[in-house]
This record gives structure tokens, C-alpha cells and sequence, in this order.
């Protein structure tokens, strides 16, 4: 089998914010010879080849932007002409620094100039006016007050909420779960869907409690978050 000649000197610089540039030497005019270059990379020494990051790069520098690459990081480069490939360059470890995450707000939200909406529970703040929050204690607490709030007890909004809370009257089963994890999924989507995208519900049960787990991404900063609540119920698994 004929093999290409492979990518030399393949060099790296960390460009800020998750971003990179990679560099590298080819024998030969690529335009000349029809070369165009792939991009692999890992966290992965053992396994480089993971995520191909650039396809039919005709050139012999990449700039990888957008990703959000952090950490230790592993690179390679493979030649191509058709169906003709080299072997890979000699893999590259480069040190990402990862993408400087926004500013969280002060707990309890008592700074004016970050709140953003009431805080949940409601109550009064240290300075006798109602209690604020913003940022991630804000979009936690409307995720919370949905789930808590049954449908019917906004005047204005009588569709709002979920029945989660009515479940302590119903037996603990399999069917249970599952309508529950419907049931929580459709109302994110319906009431927060500006805000959060839902990764995954997991409603899992034992004799007495019914755990509802919300992995959700927030849309403001892409941070994954997770939210549990716990329900409980009166019957034992299947009764």
C-alpha cells in the first residue's frame, strides 16, 4: 500500500478562551501534489484519534476556535490525497486554559446591581426590602417553583406547574416514574425554554421516595447544571 508522506513539526499555541492554533511542515507543495490535511485531537493520549476537529485543511496551519477546549489536550495530523492517507503526525500535548466563566452573583442576591428577579422562598432581606436573586440562584428557583407549584393555583396562569407535588397520593410504581418524567420534561420545555436546555430528567423511586433529577444547560454561559428534587410517597414499590 502506498502511504503519503506525513505532516513534521507539528507545533501548537494556546490562544486564549479554549481556543488554539496548530501549525505544521509538509515535503512538497500541497497545491501542487493535491494534499489537504485532517485535524484529530483528545484528552486522550491513548486515544488521539477521538474527534477529527478539521477536515480538508488545504493549508499547513489550523486555528480550532469555538470548542471550548480545556485542559491537557493531545493532537495529530494525517495527510490525504483522495484515498491515499499518510501516517499521523507525532502526536502534540498542548495545555488549553479553558473559557473564563462569567461572574456567579453573591449569594441571596444583595447586590442591587446583580439581582434580577424575587428570590425563592420569598422573604425579607437584612435591609428590610424583599429578598433578591440572580444569575444561578434565580434560574434554580423558578426550576423549583415550577415543580412545586400544582396547576391551578396561578389565577392568571392556570396551566403553570406540574402535579409533583400531588404525588404523594398516588402508589409508588414503575408507570409513576415514567409519567412523572414526562410530566416535568414537557412543563421545562414549555415555561424555560429561553433559558435552559434539558440534557435529561431521571425520576428514580424506593418504598418512600420519588427522586426527580434535572440535568439542564443553561443558554446564557452553556454551564451544565443539576437540580434534585425529592418527593415523598405514602405506598411501597408496586403497591
Amino acid at each position: 500500500m502506498t502511504l503519503l508522506a506525513s505532516a513534521s513539526d507539528l507545533r501548537g499555541q494556546d490562544q486564549g478562551s479554549g481556543n488554539v492554533r496548530l501549525s505544521w511542515e509538509y515535503p512538497g507543495d500541497i497545491a501542487v501534489l493535491g494534499i489537504v490535511f485532517d485535524v484529530f485531537g483528545s484528552a486522550d493520549p491513548q486515544d488521539v484519534f477521538r474527534t477529527r476537529f478539521a477536515q480538508d485543511v488545504a493549508a499547513t496551519a489550523v486555528a480550532l476556535e469555538g470548542l471550548g477546549l480545556s485542559g491537557d489536550r493531545y493532537f495529530t495530523v494525517v495527510a490525504r490525497r483522495g484515498d491515499l492517507l499518510s501516517l499521523p503526525a507525532r502526536i502534540l500535548r498542548l495545555a488549553v486554559q479553558p473559557p473564563v466563566a462569567a461572574a456567579s452573583p453573591p449569594a441571596g442576591g444583595s447586590d442591587a446591581a446583580l439581582a434580577s428577579g424575587v428570590g425563592f422562598p420569598f422573604g425579607i432581606s437584612s435591609r428590610g426590602g424583599v429578598y433578591a436573586q440572580g444569575g444561578d440562584l434565580l434560574l434554580r428557583g423558578k426550576i423549583l417553583q415550577l415543580l412545586l407549584t400544582s396547576p391551578g393555583e396561578r389565577v392568571n396562569r392556570p396551566d403553570y406547574g406540574t402535579r409533583l407535588l400531588d404525588l404523594v397520593f398516588d402508589p409508588n410504581s414503575d408507570v409513576l416514574a415514567a409519567t412523572t418524567q414526562f410530566m416535568v420534561a414537557r412543563a421545562l420545555q414549555k415555561y424555560l425554554s429561553d433559558e435552559i436546555q434539558i440534557d435529561k430528567v431521571l425520576i428514580t423511586a424506593d418504598d418512600a421516595m420519588l427522586n426527580v433529577d434535572i440535568s439542564y444547560i443553561k443558554k446564557a454561559d452553556l454551564r451544565s447544571e443539576l437540580v434534585r428534587v425529592g418527593v415523598p410517597l405514602p405506598g411501597g414499590a408496586g403497591a
